[in-house]
Formats: structure tokens, sequence, C-alpha cells
């Protein structure tokens, strides 16, 4: 029989250039719009000590209705002041540190066994690179202006034939081309992703505090929901980049409650492949006995992610691959749309709620 409360602690991907509750939104509309069985209904708000959620009846049949409350556990406020943002002078140098980051990672040819997102990454690199093309013009001409702009000091004679050098490079017909190609793609947000992410990755200090303020506050809410005591199931959702900071979590997971864990639209393929930490925290939760099943969703339609590595050595009993199709056309899977598709996926959002022996 059903449990008759449960409660899904939601980890999202990055909310840049979105409202504050866009994908909490997503999930509920979701939820609400799209499943016709079971009949699902939001009922108001879910409180437990320091945290508010929202709060669903599910009407599994005539006779049966379960409660289930989910809890958006938001750390994007974790983020600090955007790339794109930032003056040219650090766009530069952390434009060509990146580059260099991203060029040097094991097992970069392992991602050719991921087609859909092998090229998911490629335009995503292209898009970059074009960004910093941009930005590295932009840095050009305005030396015309500001000579030590880059922190040490060019004569005028040199920075004004620099300046007129990047207003050519603003002018060629190729520019001017792409330029309109990619006019409806957010290439500043692609840029800000791209520097978090490599900020998240690196093991400095920098990177190593990132990483443990955005833990804390994802596993408070995770804590807070076991200790109330309410609920007889808890599910941890993660979709995007919030797989990565659900997997950092769960791995070192030790409460008494066991806990499901789905991902949607995973990129820990990618994450594995340039950091040794991640590929150690996915064999942990393949080899935690307080996971009780890992669900992993997944679509060749959707260029920005890929089935979750299965480490050697690792229990892949208590692990499952759902592939979905997801129907968007090619322009919409360029562009990542379909990468959110996951929120209105009949099998997805069933799967979240604990719908089973249904079709």
């Amino acid at each position: 029989m059903a449990s008759q409360r449960e409660a899904i602690i939601f980890i999202h991907g990055f909310y840049l250039g979105r409202d504050r509750n866009y994908f909490i939104d997503s999930l509920s509309t979701g939820f609400t719009e799209v499943l016709e069985t079971p009949r699902v209904e939001e009922v108001g708000e879910a409180k437990i000590a320091g945290y508010a959620g929202k709060k669903f009846k599910v009407y599994l049949d005539l006779e049966n209705i379960k409660e289930v409350d989910v809890y958006d556990a938001y750390w994007n406020d974790l983020i600090s002041q955007p790339l794109s943002s930032s003056n040219l002078k650090n766009q530069v140098f952390r434009g060509i540190y990146m580059l260099f980051y991203w060029l040097i990672t094991r097992d970069l040819f392992a991602l050719k066994n991921s087609p859909p997102l092998l090229i998911g990454l490629g335009i995503s690199l292209l898009l970059w690179i074009f960004w910093f093309y941009g930005v590295i013009a932009l840095a050009l001409v305005a030396l015309g202006q500001e000579p030590n702009l880059l922190g040490f000091s060019i004569s005028e004679d040199w920075s004004k034939q620099i300046s007129a050098f990047g207003k050519q490079m603003t002018n060629w017909s190729a520019w001017l081309i792409v330029s309109g190609l990619f006019s409806f793609v957010p290439i500043n947000m692609i840029a800000d992703i791209a520097d978090f992410s490599t900020r998240y990755l690196e093991e400095n200090p920098e990177g190593k505090i990132l990483k443990a303020k955005i833990r804390k506050k994802v596993a408070e809410t995770l804590n807070a929901v076991i200790e109330s005591g309410l609920y007889d199931r808890i599910t941890v959702l993660g979709h995007s980049f919030g797989n990565v900071i659900a997997t950092d979590v769960l791995a070192d997971y030790q409460q008494k409650f066991q806990v499901r864990y789905i991902s949607m639209g995973s990129s820990l393929k990618v994450f594995s492949s340039k950091s040794k930490q991640i590929e150690e925290e996915i064999k942990k939760c393949f080899n935690n006995q307080q996971i009780e099943t890992w669900i992993d969703f997944y679509s060749n339609q959707d260029w920005l992610c890929t089935k979750t590595p299965i480490p050697e050595g690792c229990n892949s009993m208590k692990f499952i691959y759902k592939k979905i199709k997801i129907p968007f056309s090619l322009l919409n899977q360029l562009t990542g749309k379909s990468h959110d598709h996951y929120f209105m996926n009949e099998e997805v959002l069933k799967t979240c709620l604990n719908f089973k022996n249904h079709s």
C-alpha cells in the first residue's frame, strides 16, 4: 500500500536569468496540469521548522489519497557576481583561464560514447568562444581610451593601433553574420554557467568554500525534513547541475532514514571527467546503503545531459536508467529548451510521486 505522506527535496540547476520560483513552479505545473492519472491538486503550503514548501494531494483512487510535500532546496543565492557583469579585465583573464582549464580534461574522449552530449558540448564551446571573441574585441577597443585597462601600461601609439584592430574585429562580416544567427541564444548566461562550474570544481580554497556552503544549505533542508518525523518516504530530486550538488550531499548521507534519489538531465558524466572528487562521490552514492534506489532519467533529445556513469566495482542493483523521448524540434534542442522538459514528462512526474503499477 502506498505511503500516506511523502516529501520531495528538489535540488535545481541554475536559475540565471529566470524567476526565483521558475523550476518549482514548473514541477508544480507538471503535477497538476500534465498528469491525468493520478489526479494531483495543490492544496497550500507545507511547513516544518524553518522551512516552507508546496503541499499536494495525490488521488490514487476513490479511497486512497496521499499527501506529497515539495521543498525547494534553493542555493542560487550563493552564486557571486556573474562573470558577464564584471569588468572587462576580469572577463579577459578569467576567459583565458577557463579555456585552458576545460581543454585539459582527463577522460575527455570517454564522452564520444554520448553523441548528443558531445554535440551539445561542442555547440556550447562554440558559443563560449563567440562570447570570448566579443570580450576580447571590446577590451581592445577600450584600451584606446584606457591604456592601463589590463593592469599594465601600454604606450599611446600601441593603444591606438590595438583599439583600431578591436574595432575591425567587431566589423568583420563573419562576426556580424554569427551575431545575427546567435542573437536568440543567451550567450552571457552560458559564460556565467561555465565560470560558476569552473569555480565549483576547482580544488582551491575558493572552490572548497563554495562547495561547502552549497552542501550545508541543501543538507540543512534535507535534515529538517527528516527530523520533522512527518514523512513515510523521502525523495531527493535533482535536475541538471542540481544532480552534482545532490550527489555531493548524498555521498556522505548516513541518517537512519533511507531516501530515494531521482536524477533528471544529469551532467555528472561531464563533471566526473573533470573532477576525481565527483567521481568518488558517485561511487559513494552507489555503495551507500541509506540510498534505497537511484533512478536516472535522460534523453537523447537533451543535448546537455547523458546517462550517469556507473563506476567499476559499484553496486548497480539499485540503479535504474530511464530513457525518455522529448518531442522537441531540432531548434529547441539546440537552444537547450529540451533540458527543462522533464518537468512535463508523464513518466518522470509519476516516478517523483512514487505512483507505481500504473501506465
